[in-house]
């Protein structure tokens, strides 16, 4: 026999790793596929052996007289266990039974019910869980138990707790805990809000003292106080049942936020300012009336306007600047009107700044205020503002009565300050009637000057520096802290002063009036300031007395007037200007 040379050399290498690769792939396959087996087969039979001691539960609890239906600490009362561990066939399942009153539609439903019994019969919910190949896994019974004669209100009434957010609109899946120890037996039960933010704990025992307590993840919670030494007059003091009648409270939460604050020593900003009293504030202009303090349509003849017009500012440069803040406009608009405001470079030629550098400049800006703190100052060290004026209307005109830039020149930033809030929210009084804060928290700024509160509840909130004055305060302070956000906040700490006065300057929707101009003065004192980019001002050097004249003016607002203005020790205010 002969053989060929292919037959006496065997498997080469290449082809020895290609089989090994399919052997590999055909038993890895395989693997999976016997594990896949395997777990469904486990998970098959631990929902047999759950099924079974779920149907027992539920058979036993159905053999019980009606008014037995009831769970440990629950409503209604009973033996039976809310929770409990239960092994079977070799598998671990945990229990959970709610038992509750429902009312039913049949006979109309809360307020709307016929007889006013809103516990019309019971419904049994039994759930069993358990754990295998690592996932968690359940099975629920669900059964109505009806009394055998006409349901009644003996021995209990009903509770309905209203569960709101800052806006007082309703929470729904908000967790509401109902506990009561001072009975003959502990009633603790939790239920979920619905989608009016209700919950309703139908049957309660008729007594006092009964604590609610209100949660939701990522919300804040809310609560009933018992009396205590620390807390001898609570704001909100647990609820009583009478029977066969409906008690019911409200209770606010809303989600969760964050404060991100930056602390300086100082902080010193400047600005530009075109009040346009002259041609020397017009670059160029098309289609606007003759310059007399303010910026407007040109005359069409017959008392109307032209319906639209543009100018452009002069190159606005700072000799010192580290960011620019914001653009803040003095501005009248009548019904019909709008204001169209775009930055541009350049001297002679203007070049519009893009959007990736100033988002939303290649459409304009319609607000009062643009923020400029995206914009690069070494790419910009020069701004052009161009402005567009229309109407729909022709026998009215929008009115741009000033411009000013804020830019930041230089700032300090204040590391290792430890820095203390308070909120406005009390949980109640103490013995000699002053407030119980609900929330007061402290914390270091790092090395950079900040510090993050997180998870806080929304409230208005005042800091504290220990020996330190705030000088300046952004977006305000007391902080106000709305719900479901991350706030920024600046604030400026300087040594104390004796006598100070720090003003916010705000229009009726809090949004702050970056370069108002503010004087104070008194027989041989006269101050005049500029409000910051935050709307902020601070006064020093003054002596303790009551007759200091705050005077407030901005472009587009009326003017504010305070005669006999106290300044004793460090006072802080906000002064809200109303628009023309």
């Amino acid at each position: 026999m002969q053989f060929s040379p292919r037959a006496a050399r065997g498997f080469s290498l290449i082809e020895v790793v290609i089989v090994s690769a399919v052997l590999l792939l055909f038993f890895g396959g395989l693997f999976v596929l016997v594990e896949y087996v395997f777990k469904l087969s486990t998970n098959a039979r631990a929902r047999l052996s759950a099924l079974s001691l779920a149907n027992e539960r539920m058979e036993y609890i159905r053999s019980l007289t009606y008014d037995a239906v009831g769970t440990v600490a629950g409503i209604p009362a009973g033996n039976i266990p809310q929770n409990r561990t239960r092994t079977f066939n070799g598998y671990l399942f945990n229990e959970r039974v709610l038992i509750q009153y429902v009312d039913d539609d049949a006979d109309g439903l809360g307020a709307a019910d016929s007889n006013s019994i809103l516990a019309d019969y019971k419904q049994v919910k039994v759930e069993y869980s358990w754990n295998v190949t690592g996932a968690t896994t359940s099975i629920t019974l669900i059964s109505n138990i009806v009394p055998r004669s006409i349901e009644t209100t003996v021995g209990g009434g009903t509770i309905r707790v209203n569960v709101l957010d800052a806006t007082v609109s309703p929470v729904p899946s908000a967790s509401v805990r109902l506990l009561n120890t001072s009975g003959t037996t502990t009633i603790d039960v939790t239920r979920q809000t619905d989608v009016t933010g209700t919950a309703l704990f139908a049957g309660a025992p008729a007594g006092s003292n009964y604590e609610i307590f209100v949660s939701k993840a990522g919300y804040s919670s809310d609560q009933t106080h018992i009396a205590t030494t620390s807390n001898p007059n609570p704001t909100t003091q647990p609820i009583s049942v009478l029977e066969a009648d409906v008690s019911t409270m409200s209770f606010q939460i809303d989600q969760l936020s964050n404060i991100n604050l930056s602390l300086y020593s100082s902080l010193v900003e400047n600005y530009i300012s075109e009040s346009f009293v002259s041609a020397a504030s017009i670059a160029s202009s098309s289609n606007l009336a003759p310059v007399t303090g303010e910026l407007a349509l040109a005359d069409a003849g017959g008392g109307l306007y032209v319906t639209s017009g543009f100018a452009f500012t002069p190159s606005l440069t700072a000799s010192t600047m580290e960011r620019w803040e914001v653009v803040s406009l003095g501005r009248v608009l009548p019904p019909g009107t709008t204001l169209r405001t775009q930055l541009y470079t350049g001297t002679s030629t203007f070049a519009l700044i893009p959007d990736t550098d100033l988002p939303g400049n290649s459409t304009g800006f319609t607000d009062r205020l643009i923020p400029l703190t995206t914009l690069d100052p070494v790419a910009y060290p020069a701004l052009v503002i161009g402005f567009t004026l229309e109407t729909t209307d022709s026998s009215v005109t929008p009115r741009l009565t000033d411009a000013t830039v804020l830019f930041r020149e230089s700032a300090t930033l204040r590391s290792g300050a430890t820095v203390s809030w308070r909120g406005t929210k009390s949980i109640g009084t103490d013995l000699g009637g002053l407030p119980i804060y609900k929330h007061q928290f402290s914390g270091v700024t790092n090395a950079s000057g900040e510090a993050t509160f997180t998870d806080r509840e929304w409230d208005s909130y005042s800091a504290t520096i220990t020996g330190s004055t705030i000088t300046r305060a952004c977006p305000g302070h007391p902080v106000p802290l709305p719900p479901g956000t991350t706030l920024p906040v600046t604030l400026v700490a300087t040594p104390v002063f004796t006598n100070s006065l720090r003003i916010n300057v705000v229009d009726p929707s809090g949004v702050p009036i970056p370069g108002a101009a503010l004087r104070l003065s008194r027989t041989g004192y006269l101050s005049q300031r500029t409000a910051d980019s935050c709307g902020s001002v601070f006064f020093t050097s003054m002596a303790t007395e009551s007759d200091y004249v705050l005077e407030v003016t901005a472009g587009g607002f009326t003017t504010y007037n305070l005669s006999d203005l106290t300044i004793s020790g460090p006072i802080a205010s906000t002064v809200t200007l109303v628009p023309l």
